[in-house]
């Protein structure tokens, strides 16, 4: 069986927090898509908050909640 990636709005580069596109200036759902997607490195199973961009940072919206065990939506590489 071949598994193939879909592209929606959770792996867009326009996602940003609280599910807002920057590209359109909406809010959007997990399951949305359109034309104008870019897709990103999106959230795998090796992704946590030890390997996001915005540890330990002022970026990172969940600093009192942030570990190595969790992971937020706003994660990036």
């Amino acid at each position: 069986m071949e598994l193939k990636n879909i592209n929606t709005c959770l792996n867009c580069e326009n996602l940003l927090r609280a599910f807002f596109c920057s590209k359109h200036k909406q809010k959007v759902e997990i399951n949305n898509f359109c034309e104008s997607h870019s897709f990103k490195e999106s959230i795998n199973k090796n992704s946590s908050c030890t390997n996001c961009s915005h540890f330990g940072r002022k970026s990172c919206s969940k600093p009192s909640e942030a570990s190595d065990s969790m992971v937020c939506f706003d994660w990036q590489k």
